[in-house]
């Protein structure tokens, strides 16, 4: 789905990516990644569709047995001949946690497995039976290497299971050998290519070597020795990790070489990062200046928690090198200290033009009442938007973002024309920043994003725009529904994603969006069809009938998201959540953000029903590399194995 999606509530990071490039910071950043919305999903691809294979591949798990079936079980995996058998079995391993280590032979053979599904369930099951399963962690190690994610995620997650479950001050020398040996694998998965895979490594580092200090040195290592473009996805992951990363970075703060990264993420973090303004207003006032700039931008994502560093950020104002007052002038706005008030207002008559208009901005943040100075500060903004530079541009667009909510409804009309101009920018970074201000301005942007729907030069990106704005871009709908027609079977597409995006309000595009079902159609174009029918709900009941058809499918994707789609408007099917589930499941393994997303929905949705799914459930809500996803599950959860 398009590019705008995950850009669709404005972060400061979105700002400070955007003035980040004008300052010229000389290491590369992280891309912004907000954590307000899901992650967009690739084009033409419904969320609940992918990584599904035909129903007929899984059948529901039975209930779980006793404990005292334990032995029964495991002659029965021993014994299995297809690998859904195992899965099934092995699942209802997991369910009896350390009692399962009767079955601990049976399992350390599966993870031999030549389908990957065995394979990552047997390494979780181990790490739910906990201390008892510690012979195992040379076997789990082995799978640091696994060629699929998912088992390489399961591995690392269950050496920090065993981890945790052992309770004992006296560690036996064999075993704290065993827990030793793990930890460089572990730290080498740190930099896997799969989040879900540095995520669960990096908790399971924390549980084996606990203390931050200890910690620190031998990531810091790995880093060094990585390229930025490993670097950075292991940031992104410690920055999703919050406050439970900040003592790990705090002690990365220390290390020369590790310095400037640890920033990074401490910039991702944002608020929950509040415990590191000390040492980074120690390093904005006296460290080599691209530590300066991006420990002042961190300070800046923290905001008013940082008020501390004030006098180090006016100190930088005052500063002789123009990239850092410009930083500093951002930074004072985002914290909002009224002792920055008077050095902000002296800087604003600065005949450097850009950092004048950052401190017009930052002023405008002390005084959102002052109509004067919004004022003031949108038409210093509105400057840069004609500047050659696209750093400018940029910047100027996130800066301008932030004052339209203060400005009043005239200007924020004119500010909507501006950036429905820039969409179309050379540079591409231009553009986004555009998409995101006019997601950001919601329904004061649809008429004027609608309208570019007739242009088929600015079609797409103004279908992800009202993609991304969702239900306040209603109005939009008569265009959008016109659009499933459309030659270019990309734009019918990208149609389908903005109806479903909008969802109920969208009822008046299902006889349209039905005809897309039709067998003559492409399969990418029934694929997503469906999936907006889904979202739309009850008032797409009139396409059930062909989407019961569909859910039949030898098309395993297809027959996922019919199936999917026909529970999200008629939930009460029993019979449809029966073979509803095992699909739900594949959905929540695939590698698609959104299809997980919507499968724990729809599976919290079906509630106790659902119980064959808890281990997936379990598993997702535990390591998957989406916060959102995550949350999603952990609620699944509840709704399908309430809490005691």
């Amino acid at each position: 789905m398009g590019r705008f999606l995950s850009a669709s509530v404005l972060s400061w990071s979105a700002t400070a990516c955007g003035l980040a490039a004008i300052l010229g910071c000389a290491k590369p950043q992280p891309p912004a990644q907000p954590a307000a919305v899901p992650a967009a999903t690739s084009r033409s691809t419904p969320p609940a569709a992918v990584d599904a294979k035909p129903a007929a591949d899984v059948t529901p798990a039975p209930e779980p047995q006793a404990a005292a079936d334990v032995a029964a079980l495991a002659k029965r995996l021993a014994d299995a001949t297809t690998p859904e058998s195992r899965v099934e079995l092995i699942d209802q391993i997991a369910i009896l946690g350390q009692k399962g280590r009767e079955a601990m032979p049976q399992l350390l053979a599966v993870l031999a497995d030549a389908d990957p599904r065995p394979r990552w369930r047997a390494a979780r099951a181990i790490g739910l039976i906990g201390e008892d399963s510690i012979s195992a962690i040379p076997a789990l190690v082995k799978l640091l290497a696994d060629a699929d994610p998912i088992v390489v995620t399961q591995a690392a997650a269950a050496i920090g299971m065993v981890k945790a479950d052992d309770g004992r001050t006296d560690t036996p020398p064999q075993d704290a050998a065993m827990y030793a040996a793990a930890v460089e694998p572990l730290m080498e998965t740190t930099t896997h290519a799969d989040p879900r895979a540095r995520r669960a490594a990096m908790t399971a580092l924390q549980r084996l070597v606990p203390d931050p200090a200890r910690l620190a040195p031998l990531f810091c290592d790995q880093l060094a020795d990585s390229e930025p473009a490993v670097v950075l996805p292991a940031l992104h992951t410690l920055a999703d990790m919050d406050a439970a990363a900040v003592p790990f970075l705090l002690e990365a703060l220390k290390e020369p070489k590790s310095r400037y990264w640890a920033t990074v993420a401490l910039a991702e973090i944002g608020p929950e990062a509040a415990a590191a303004v000390e040492p980074l207003a120690e390093l904005a006032a006296d460290g080599e200046l691209d530590e300066r700039m991006q420990a002042t931008l961190a300070l800046a994502a923290i905001g008013k928690p940082a008020a501390a560093a004030v006098p180090a950020l006016l100190e930088s104002l005052e500063c002789n090198e123009e990239l850092l007052r410009n930083a500093a002038a951002f930074a004072l706005g985002k914290i909002g200290s009224p002792a920055a008030d008077a050095p902000l207002e002296k800087a604003v008559a600065s005949p450097d033009e850009l950092l004048s208009a950052i401190a017009s901005w930052g002023r405008a943040q002390l005084h959102p009442q002052d109509a004067a100075l919004v004022a003031d500060a949108v038409q210093r903004m509105r400057k840069g938007l004609d500047s050659d530079n696209p750093g400018v541009r940029k910047a100027a667009v996130s800066g301008l973002s932030d004052l339209a909510g203060l400005a009043d409804e005239t200007v924020r009309r004119e500010l909507v024309g501006e950036f429905v101009g820039l969409l179309h920018d050379t540079d591409a970074g231009v553009g986004t920043s555009a998409g995101a201000a006019l997601v950001r301005l919601k329904d004061v942007a649809v008429d004027a994003v609608r309208a570019t729907l007739a242009d088929a030069g600015t079609r797409l990106k103004a279908l992800e725009v009202l993609a991304a704005i969702g239900p306040a871009a209603k109005a939009a709908v008569p265009e959008i529904t016109t659009l499933l027609t459309d030659a270019d079977p990309l734009v019918r597409s990208e149609a389908a994603v903005a109806l479903a995006s909008v969802g109920p309000e969208a009822a008046a595009a299902v006889p349209a969006l039905e005809k897309l079902l039709g067998d003559d159609a492409p399969a990418e174009a029934r694929y997503v069809a469906a999936f907006a029918l889904g979202r739309i709900g009850a008032a797409a009941k009139p396409a059930v009938p062909r989407l019961l058809e569909l859910s039949k499918s030898s098309d395993g994707i297809l027959a996922t998201v019919a199936t999917w789609a026909t529970l999200k408007i008629e939930p009460q099917d029993s019979t449809l959540v029966e073979a509803a589930i095992p699909l739900l499941r594949k959905a929540l393994g695939g590698e698609n953000e959104m299809a997980r997303l919507e499968a724990a929905v729809a599976l919290g949705d079906i509630g106790p029903a659902a119980s064959s799914a808890v281990p997936m459930l379990e598993l997702v809500a535990e390591e998957d590399s989406s916060r959102q996803v995550r949350a999603a599950a952990a609620e699944a959860l509840t709704k399908v194995r309430p809490r005691q």
